[in-house]
C-alpha cells in the first residue's frame, strides 16, 4: 500500500498548492481563477478522501504527509502552468505505473479508483491549459 499512500501525499500537496493559489491569485482574471481554483481544490479533497478510504479498506493506515513550498510572487501564468503540469504528471504516473501494477496484482478496485482519478487529473489539466491561452 505504499504507492497508495504516495498517491495520497501527492494529492494533498496538489490540493494545498491549488488552495494557496486560490487565496493569492491577482489580476484581471481573478474572479474566474478564484472560482476555478476553488472547484479544483475541492475536487482534490474528494479525491484524497477516496484514496484514504481505499487505503483504510485495505487495512492500512492512511498517512498524512505533505511537502510543499509556495514561492512568493507566482504569476497567474505560472500558477496555471504549475498546476497543469502537476495534474498531467499525476495522471501519467497513475496510467503508466500504478493502474497496471494494481490490475496485475488483482486489486481491481484500486486500479479502477486510480483510473477514475487520472481522468479527473486529465480534465483539470485541460481546463488549466485552456485558461492559460
Amino acid at each position: 500500500m505504499k504507492s497508495l499512500n504516495e498517491v495520497l501525499a501527492r494529492e494533498l500537496d496538489l490540493m494545498l498548492e491549488t488552495w494557496n493559489y486560490h487565496w493569492n491569485v491577482e489580476g484581471p482574471l481573478f474572479p474566474s481563477l478564484h472560482v476555478l481554483f476553488e472547484s479544483q481544490y475541492q475536487s482534490l479533497q474528494e479525491i484524497s478522501d477516496g484514496i484514504a478510504e481505499r487505503i483504510r479498506a485495505l487495512g492500512v493506515v492512511a498517512e498524512t504527509r505533505v511537502n510543499i513550498i509556495i514561492a512568493k510572487g507566482t504569476s497567474t501564468q505560472e500558477m496555471l502552468g504549475n498546476l497543469a503540469t502537476k495534474h498531467e504528471a499525476l495522471a501519467r504516473w497513475m496510467q503508466d505505473e500504478l493502474v497496471p501494477a494494481y490490475a496485475e496484482a488483482g486489486d481491481a478496485a484500486s486500479a479502477d479508483l486510480l483510473t477514475q482519478t487520472l481522468h479527473k487529473h486529465d480534465k483539470a489539466a485541460w481546463m488549466l491549459r485552456a485558461t492559460a491561452r
